[in-house]
């Protein structure tokens, strides 16, 4: 009895002194911080940045940070919760090149409601990578040629595993650009030199067999001709292996937008006497294609005279939709079919409209060669005058090169302007008629037509416009124009990318342009955060852009990949109209400034390229005339 006794005041010691804890621990919660410290470096680069913050993002997913609104049972938990995060902490920092990184964890609990948790990272300095290279029976000249050309990329990278495994990539593309078609790794070890902060990279590659192109097999689907594939290789028979000709037809293939899957690849297993034959694998892209596109543009509101007169309203949509027949008679045309339109409050029963219709046919006159027919009819109430324009035009398009381009043809316009009456005090017609003849090359070392993510672009583009019916007989122009995009990292999540435009009209003065012919700047494709024509100065007393005879134009994005669908853009862009001195006092201009905006996007990436959607805010607002927002919405990158 006296035992049974003991073990019940023992049991109720337990369940009332041990055991009230329970309530006090169901409120036990924390609070997580990370503090992330490195050697600082005055060259730093902006790359480096970019990578510590994927790695305090990586490290803010781990179950100390994770699950910091939740309960803990005790300390102990909490304590062994925060050791398991610190070893993983240790795997991230190693695997981004910090090895001498050194973690710590302090606990503040005089806060009894909730403890704070703080976790000090001391990252060091990144360390560099070294390579020791050999490679598997082959000479010392080859040996030495290959480690020299390797040296200029080494100095390129560091230490991290994500660096380490694109450098070894590196290594065996160089080979597969000099006929080795299949190199392999013998040994890879990573040591680690804790003293002088570097990592050796020891490797030993067999470069394999060197082999050359022979026949191309295509696996196709039957409605494609098979000459119209054959067009778009690169190699040449005989030619030495290269695999930066086996990725460019890839791409020469892809950018066509008729094939759903592309895959290129040499048939190791028919190789004869050094000879290797390729593979060419296609498969059908939906053959229709749609592509919508949106402008929300702010708009001032003109009242223009007799049967121009009209009414728009501050704010519009102008709203694009094309259907695209590919591989239309089954050579690879391109059949497609425009309207364009923009919701009004209207007078006369009017409104701005567009229809285009437009065949591409390649390989017409050359090998790889295209040639585009368009007839247009659009109507348009700008800011700036209200236009018809009828359009006949034909484009012929012939690489000159690998990534160089020729652009020609001519463009056959009738066309009615009118706008408001102070550009008409001299009596000259509004209609006139025009031939347009542009010669345009285009140097392109982008990787991808829709959605570029390295390497630069750079146009020129000189045009001849005879006028009939107008002031001028002649007009000459010429623009240039260079795009550039940077990778801060391998995986190609975050892309810094730069536009930068010159645009100019060579004879005739500003009084004498037509309104149309005239240099604006702003809209959909310039300073997105004004309306088009609106990123202009304006003529004093009457508050319409005055236009010019030549324009810089700057546009900069620095996209995020956020994940495998979409992506968050910041954009910054800029614009000044140049040469708008008018002859006759009553057209002077407000003071020619620089006109800024900025904003944010959105990008969805479709099989087809990504569907970008931009918020674009002007930088010091004219009141009165420049609306708050513009948006666009298109398929592709702005540049």
């Amino acid at each position: 009895m006296v035992l049974k006794k003991v073990f019940f005041l023992f049991f109720c010691f337990i369940v009332f002194y041990a055991v009230p804890y329970n309530k006090d621990l169901q409120d036990f919660h924390y609070k997580a911080e990370i503090i992330l410290k490195k050697k600082q470096n005055l060259f730093e680069t902006l790359s480096d940045l970019i990578s510590e913050s994927d790695l305090v993002t990586e490290i803010k997913q781990l179950r100390i940070f994770s699950q910091q609104n939740k309960s803990v049972s005790s300390m102990k938990t909490l304590k062994d919760r925060i050791s398991n995060d610190i070893k993983i902490i240790y795997q991230k920092t190693h695997m981004a090149g910090f090895y001498s990184a050194v973690a710590k964890y302090d606990i503040d609990t005089t806060n009894s409601e909730r403890v704070k948790v703080k976790i000090d990272v001391d990252l060091g300095k990144k360390f560099k990578l070294k390579l020791n290279l050999n490679y598997f029976n082959r000479d010392a000249d080859f040996q030495k040629r290959h480690s020299l050309l390797l040296e200029k990329d080494l100095q390129m990278f560091k230490a991290s595993v994500d660096e380490i495994v694109f450098f070894i990539k590196i290594a065996l593309k160089n080979l597969q650009k000099e006929g080795f078609f299949s190199p392999k790794i013998i040994e890879k070890k990573v040591w680690i030199d804790y003293e002088k902060k570097e990592a050796i990279l020891n490797l030993t590659i067999d470069p394999g067999q060197k082999v050359f192109f022979s026949e191309a097999k295509i696996k196709a689907f039957p409605d494609i001709d098979e000459q119209f594939i054959r067009n778009r290789i690169i190699w040449k028979k005989g030619e030495e292996f290269d695999i930066e000709k086996v990725e460019s037809t890839a791409e020469n293939l892809k950018n066509t937008q008729i094939f759903a899957k592309v895959k290129v690849k040499p048939d190791s297993n028919s190789i004869v006497d050094d000879k290797i034959p390729m593979i060419i694998e296609l498969s059908e892209e939906k053959k229709h294609m749609i592509d919508i596109g949106l402008l929300y543009s702010g708009m001032r509101s003109m009242n223009f005279e007799k049967r121009s007169e009209a009414q728009k309203k501050l704010k519009s949509i102008i709203a694009r939709l094309t259907w695209t027949n590919c591989n239309a008679f089954g050579g690879g045309e391109k059949l497609s079919f425009a309207i364009e339109g923009t919701p009004m409050k209207i007078q006369d029963r009017r409104s701005d409209y567009a229809f285009e219709t437009s065949l591409s046919q390649p390989d017409m006159i050359f090998r790889n060669n295209t040639v585009t027919y368009c007839v247009s009819k659009r109507q348009d109430l700008t800011n700036t005058f209200f236009k018809k324009n009828d359009n006949l035009s034909v484009m012929f398009e012939y690489p000159l090169k690998e990534d160089l381009l020729l652009r020609t043809g001519g463009n056959i316009e009738k066309n009615y302007v009118d706008a408001d009456e102070i550009f008409f005090r001299d009596g000259a017609g509004k209609r006139y008629n025009n031939l347009l003849i542009p010669i345009e090359l285009v140097f392109d070392r982008t990787n991808d037509l829709l959605n570029p993510t390295s390497g630069y672009r750079i146009s020129m583009k000189f045009s001849e416009v005879f006028l009939k019916s107008a002031k001028l007989n002649n007009i000459s122009t010429f623009d240039v124009c260079f795009s550039y995009n940077y990778a801060f990292d391998d995986l190609k999540k975050t892309i810094f990318a730069f536009n930068v435009a010159r645009k100019s009209i060579i004879v005739g003065k500003i009084d004498d342009i037509p309104l149309d012919k005239r240099i604006y700047a702003g809209g959909m494709n310039s300073t997105r955060g004004f309306a088009s024509q609106m990123a202009t100065d304006m003529i004093l007393g009457v508050d319409a852009p005055m236009g010019g005879k030549s324009s810089l134009e700057f546009n900069n994005e620095i996209r995020r990949r956020i994940s495998e669908d979409f992506a968050l853009v910041l954009l910054f862009d800029g614009a000044k109209v140049f040469q708008n001195i008018s002859r006759f006092d009553y057209l002077q201009t407000e003071k020619k400034r620089w006109f800024f905006s900025t904003g944010i996007g959105i990008r969805y990436y479709t099989r087809i390229g990504p569907i970008r959607v931009d918020f674009a805010f002007p930088m010091r607002k004219r009141k009165g005339i420049d609306s708050k927002m513009q948006f666009v919405m298109s398929l592709g990158q702005a540049f």
